[in-house]
């Protein structure tokens, strides 16, 4: 509640560049480079301002079959465990926008992994979690002020409505 859509699509794109480009996939969402080789059937993103949180980026992919959803997962937990500690510093390919954000934690349990991140200017801490349901894959990445597991808490919602078709 008392949210906003600030942008939204339904095709994958790659608007930055990352260093170390293996990382790509902790701080952005929907990208082509991540996505690319999974033959999605559909996709859907948006960008929403959140007073409570910040900001929220949620998207959601069909993927063929669930095993390629699980395949999914399963190669983005190992990408991500690689950044682990690791500084990612972000170009915006359009503009002169540069951010750093520091990889601080990545976890998985079955059909999800969870990394924590922050803004190294800042401080500012982001949750980005990447989770499979059925056939379809859930992206989510929250940044505030008072993030902790806010992004977990969105992706559930939407693994709900999933479900519940």
């Amino acid at each position: 509640s008392g949210s906003e859509v600030l942008d939204e699509g339904n095709a994958p794109d790659d608007t930055i560049e990352a260093n170390p480009p293996r990382c790509h996939g902790v701080v952005y969402i929907g990208g082509e480079i991540e996505y690319a080789s999974t033959n999605l059937t559909a996709m859907r993103w948006r960008i929403v301002g959140a007073e409570n949180v910040g900001a929220v980026v949620e998207m959601v992919a069909q993927l063929p079959s669930v095993a390629k959803a699980d395949e999914f997962i399963d190669e983005q937990t190992k990408a991500w465990k690689g950044c682990a500690d690791e500084v990612i510093n972000t170009k915006d390919k359009g503009g002169t926008s540069t951010t750093q954000d520091r990889v601080t934690a990545v976890r998985a349990r079955p059909h999800t992994v969870i990394a924590s991140h922050r803004a190294v200017s800042s401080g500012r801490p982001c949750q980005h979690v990447l989770q499979a349901v059925s056939n379809f894959v859930l992206d989510v990445d929250a940044c505030g002020n008072n993030v902790s597991d806010q992004a977990e808490a969105i992706a559930s919602k939407l693994a709900d409505r999933v479900h519940s078709g």
